[in-house]
């Protein structure tokens, strides 16, 4: 049975309706696989994200755009690099890959 997921891309200015997608699917690989296989929907997150390694400041691979067009590109190492976006100010976005757990509102408690 498939899973519901958040694909966010977020900058410091937050979430807006333009910036998210909800979708079903098997698992984050299923999600990054569709990426990998159909780049188009998905240019606009893509290219505004771009994989950081904190303790190593010459590791570049562009952005995530750059990595889907990449055709040794594998969906595991996708997966990676997509967790390793994070919020730089205006210039780059997270993309981030989040399932949802639905909840009734009468059950909401919103400690973590």
């Amino acid at each position: 049975m498939p899973n519901l997921y958040l694909i966010t891309s977020l900058f410091d200015e937050g979430i807006y309706e333009s910036s998210f997608r909800v979708v079903e699917a098997e698992s984050e690989l299923e999600i990054v696989e569709h990426m990998l296989a159909h780049p188009s929907p998905w240019q606009w997150f893509l290219e505004r994200s771009e994989p950081r390694d904190w303790q190593n400041p010459r590791f570049s691979v562009g952005s995530l755009w750059d990595c889907v067009r990449d055709p040794q590109m594998i969906p595991e190492r996708l997966l990676d690099l997509i967790k390793m976006t994070g919020v730089d100010g205006d210039s780059t976005a997270q993309l981030a890959i989040h399932k949802i757990t639905v909840d009734r509102l009468s059950n909401i408690n919103t400690e973590p």
